[in-house]
Parts: C-alpha cells; structure tokens; sequence
C-alpha cells in the first residue's frame, strides 16, 4: 500500500522527503523485507534527499529484525560517515541485532561506544 502512494505521488509531481522516504523504510522493514527498505533508502539519496536520525534507526531496525547485525552495523557507520549522531535507539537497536544473532561480543564493543 505504502509502495502506491509513493507511486501515485510521483505520477503527480509531488517530490518526497524524508518523512516520505522513512515511512516507506518502516513499511519495508514492518514487512521484514530489509532488501526493499535499503532500496527505498538507496533511491532516497540518489533524489538528494538527506537521511535524518530516524530514517538511520528505521533502516538499522530493518536488519535487526532479519538477523543481519553486520549489515546492521554498516548503516550505522555510514550513519556517522554523514555526520548523523547516533542515540540511544540507535545504539539499542544495534546492541539488540548483535544480541539476538548470538554475538555478544560486538553487542558489548556497541555499549562501550555508548560511554
């Protein structure tokens, strides 16, 4: 449903932000499909539009929930290669992919960059 309206507001010019770009994120990530939510993520830097603090969280949350820790990981250290500041959602979110993939190891390196 989220993919339509996006589709319907581009046939109508309407140029999305970042609001828009999340909340297509969130629907990606809801449905566990975090393939289509760093697609969504993808498309939304090619039209130049900025990822914000929660499009990050959203798209980190994305791999969480799949058990994908590392490319978990990897949104989050661009998150700080473009200058966006993690908080706590984000270092919680993080900390929770690497705990449930069974390496509690990078969860506590996650914590200790908390400090």
């Amino acid at each position: 449903k989220a993919n339509e309206v996006f589709q319907l507001m581009q046939k109508q010019g309407v140029r999305p932000d970042e609001v828009t770009f999340s909340t297509l994120i969130n629907a990606a990530s809801q449905a566990k499909q975090p393939d289509k939510a760093n697609e969504v993520f993808q498309l939304m830097q090619q039209q130049g539009v900025r990822p914000d603090k929660v499009t990050f969280n959203t798209l980190i949350n994305a791999f969480s929930q799949t058990k994908q820790p590392d490319k978990a990981n990897e949104v989050f250290q661009l998150m700080q290669q473009q200058g966006v500041r993690p908080d706590k959602v984000t270092f919680n979110t993080l900390i929770n992919a690497f705990s449930q993939a069974q390496q509690p190891d990078k969860a506590m390196e996650v914590f200790q960059l908390m400090q």
